[in-house]
């Protein structure tokens, strides 16, 4: 009886113990799971969170750099404005400004108008559901609401709407001669100087100037309070500056730092009618070719009126690249730029413009013969590469003559 009784002891503890040893089991997978369940929400959070503040931080950087572009070119259109005697008299890039500052862009859209993030966000299960912090949701809604809220005015209003509108140069080069377009096909520098002089004109011009102070108002309520709100959410969700800078590290700056082995061979940038093709020799030398459309105003003596001819333009720079840090400089003295080609295809040109078409093509190479005489290259580059290592980004400042600091930025495809 007591062998019975101590081996049902025996099986009792052994089932109890297998019994215990499975819950302990199945709770320990439990805490795990929960454990990783929590801790991969808690990330997704966290970088739902770092994405918006990030873009938002984005958006107000670039409304900056609009304010900035206004704040530096409203002297110079507005001193013409007041000196029309002195539009002819400065300097062809001083014109130039004047003329950016005043002509309309119908074709682009602000950095700052870019949505991709803000549709990610509101997409996002994390941001809405699980975020846990209904506050700093409603500030990153409120944030994007008041970037639309400006888009509209900028868009509608018209204290932004600029006067050299697209409609006035194409009526503008409508009646230009072909001594008035240079050899890329831009407008001459005293064509310039026609065009903002009949801008000034426009009573909607004087409006426009007056009114800059009114837009400057405008851009800096939104800057303020967008940075208001994105300081208040960086406290809610306690993001630091450390932990915003990784994160631009490791999700938005996806690049290798500028070697020789990396920077050699041939890229290509895209034009708005052409290709740049830089050929950059383990030599360090450089070639940089430039195949471009220009265009021809030629007259037709049938019926006395000018008609517009394009026509392929193609001239090679020669010198040397050199690379210190992340910086590159192309560097090509004058006297080493040469003209490969640009030559109308005379028999696809009517019989009534084929006088015109060769005297226009004699005019260009006399031109382009003058432009070679000071054509050079030297400019440094700050520069980096995609993790390909196929793309190459070169940026600068363009300096203008009033002190403006314009920022360039190129992207160039590896061949």
């Amino acid at each position: 009886m007591k062998e019975k009784k101590k081996i049902l002891n025996d099986w009792w503890r052994q089932f109890l113990t297998g019994v215990m040893g499975t819950a302990i089991g199945v709770g320990l997978t439990f805490a795990v799971s929960n454990w990783v369940e929590g801790n991969r929400k808690e990330q997704a959070q966290r970088q739902t969170a770092m994405m918006a503040v990030y873009d938002i931080d984005e958006i107000i950087r670039e409304l900056k750099e609009d304010l900035e572009r206004e704040d530096a070119l409203y002297p110079i259109a507005f001193y013409l404005s007041t000196h029309p005697d002195k539009v002819d008299v400065v300097s062809g890039d001083t014109v130039r400004q004047a003329v950016a500052y005043l002509i309309e862009e119908p074709t682009s859209v602000p950095d700052w108008s870019a949505d991709a993030k803000e549709k990610a966000f509101t997409s996002s299960m994390d941001a809405w559901q699980n975020l846990e912090n209904t506050q700093f949701y409603d500030n990153v809604q409120r944030c994007y609401q008041l970037r639309a809220e400006l888009l509209r005015i900028v868009d509608q209003d018209v204290v932004f709407h600029r006067p050299l509108t697209e409609e006035s140069v194409n009526k503008f080069l409508e009646k230009a001669s072909a001594g008035d377009l240079d050899y890329d096909g831009s407008l001459t520098f005293d064509a310039l100087r026609r065009l903002l002089k009949q801008t000034y004109d426009k009573p909607e011009t004087l409006r426009y100037l007056r009114m800059y102070l009114l837009r400057s108002k405008e851009y800096n309520q939104y800057i303020d309070e967008l940075g208001r709100l994105n300081r208040e959410n960086k406290y809610l969700m306690e993001i630091t500056d450390e932990e915003l800078a990784a994160y631009v590290r490791k999700n938005i700056q996806k690049s290798k730092p500028a070697k020789p082995a990396l920077m050699a061979g041939v890229w290509v940038v895209q034009l708005n009618e052409g290709t740049e093709t830089l050929r950059l020799g383990d030599d360090n030398t450089l070639d940089i070719t430039f195949d471009v459309m220009d265009m021809a105003l030629l007259r037709d003596e049938s019926e006395g009126v000018e008609v517009q001819v394009k026509f392929p333009v193609s001239y090679r720079f020669s010198g040397e690249w050199t690379l210190e840090g992340d910086s590159v400089r192309l560097y090509c003295p004058p006297g080493t730029c040469e003209l490969l080609s640009a030559d109308l295809d005379m028999d696809s040109l009517a019989e009534s413009v084929r006088n015109s078409g060769v005297e226009w093509e004699d005019s260009y190479r006399k031109r382009f013969d003058q432009f070679l005489e000071t054509a050079n290259i030297d400019q440094w580059y700050s520069v980096f590469f995609d993790l390909t290592g196929n793309l190459m980004f070169l940026s600068y400042e363009y300096n203008s003559p009033m002190g403006e600091k314009i920022p360039v930025r190129m992207q160039l495809v590896k061949q």
